[in-house]
């Protein structure tokens, strides 16, 4: 009897945590689906909170909700001064718009006072908070053009809503390359974070890294990034395109060698290393940035992940072996002309390179270990 009992709890558990599996999902689902976008500002013990849940659709100059579908909502509250002001706009049964308005706590006709009140909330709640921002973005650039979204942008406050709009200029079709170029520039001068400004250039690759006219003035914006992860990674990003062009490559490499962290130079040439190895005038653009690289073990750690494409010249190993020379760490530079053996063939010139940069180790373990792999290979 006791046994039957616990195979009846046993199986009443399984089923119970069957049933607590299958419903997790559907919960998580039901929630995953709705959205909600709230902007919040305080200032001296004022503040005003405005929520979008799901979805709401505006006027064109966002002076209005003009429809709500589904189960979408607007909620204003707003503190600022002596009154309070509270606002709910939902969908009614019949898709007409409910208005539920008040003043510090009493309700009020909304047509009397919360129009032109509504109408400065939303505008401040777009320029400063992003309301809305890529469709807004969006029908001011087909309304008024580039010129009339520079104009809105000058209102804006806060990078992140900044790089919005200049992202829905520098992205879209039609722009005549001075205008890109003024926006690029203005972008680049006006967003102070890094990281909005890499978010931005990435972006605006798409456009810029195709035209040959426009490559020196993405990368003099890309300059104007002072963190070296952020720099890194719009060139990075860069790098995974497979429609650059020999200007482009060559631009990237000169770009990396400004990028002020030894070790998020040396991830991004390694990264790029293969692309750089079958061209001379690319390599000298690379090698050039890796003789930026002021750690030895950095440099070593570049120089090595170069190896690794079967194709390698013999050009192209002679000047990786040239560029391990300028290493001061004996170590780090034996280590190096250990690796590079594996890749050794019989050249005459390459032979003189090999044996010029083991002279420059001064160190006579380092040297006797390079030259016990020496004597191992056909040289």
């Amino acid at each position: 009897m006791r046994h039957q009992f616990w195979r009846l709890t046993l199986r009443v558990g399984l089923l119970l945590g069957a049933t607590v599996l299958l419903a997790g999902p559907l919960r998580s689902q039901e929630q995953a689906g709705r959205s909600k976008w709230t902007w919040n500002s305080s200032d001296d013990g004022r503040r005003i909170e405005v929520t979008v849940e799901n979805r709401v659709d505006f006027s064109e100059d966002y002076a209005e909700v003009t429809a709500i579908p589904f189960d979408g909502a607007l909620r204003i509250y707003d503190s600022r001064g002596a009154r309070t002001l509270r606002l709910a706009i939902t969908r009614g049964p019949a898709g007409d718009l409910r208005r539920d308005y008040s003043i510090n706590g009493q309700s009020s006709s909304f047509e009397t006072s919360g129009r032109d009140w509504l109408r400065a909330v939303l505008l401040q709640a777009a320029r400063e908070g992003g309301l809305d921002a890529n469709k807004r973005a969006a029908g001011i650039l087909k309304q008024r053009g580039p010129r009339g979204l520079l104009d809105e942008i000058a209102y804006l406050r806060g990078d992140y809503v900044r790089q919005i709009y200049f992202a829905a200029l520098l992205t879209a079709r039609g722009v005549s390359s001075p205008d890109l170029r003024s926006a690029l520039r203005n972008a680049a001068n006006t967003i102070k974070s890094d990281y909005e400004k890499a978010q931005l250039f990435v972006k605006a690759a798409n456009v810029f890294l195709v035209s040959r006219d426009l490559l020196t003035d993405y990368f003099e914006a890309v300059a104007k990034i002072r963190t070296p992860y952020e720099h890194a990674r719009v060139l990075s990003a860069a790098l995974k395109r497979n429609d650059l062009s020999k200007q482009a490559l060559s631009a990237i490499a000169q770009s990396a060698a400004s990028i002020d962290s030894d070790f998020e130079k040396a991830n991004l040439l390694i990264n790029g290393a293969e692309r750089y190895q079958g061209s001379l005038s690319l390599r000298t653009d690379w090698l050039h940035a890796v003789r930026s690289i002021g750690s030895d073990y950095e440099h070593h750690r570049v120089l090595s992940g170069a190896l690794k494409p079967d194709a390698l010249s013999t050009d192209a190993l002679s000047d990786l072996v040239q560029s391990a020379a300028r290493i001061q760490s004996d170590s780090e530079k034996a280590s190096f002309l250990i690796e590079a053996m594996s890749h050794y063939r019989a050249d005459a010139h390459l032979r003189a390179v090999f044996l010029e940069t083991a002279r420059t180790i001064g160190s006579e373990y380092e040297r006797g270990r390079v030259q016990q792999r020496f004597e191992k290979v056909d040289f």
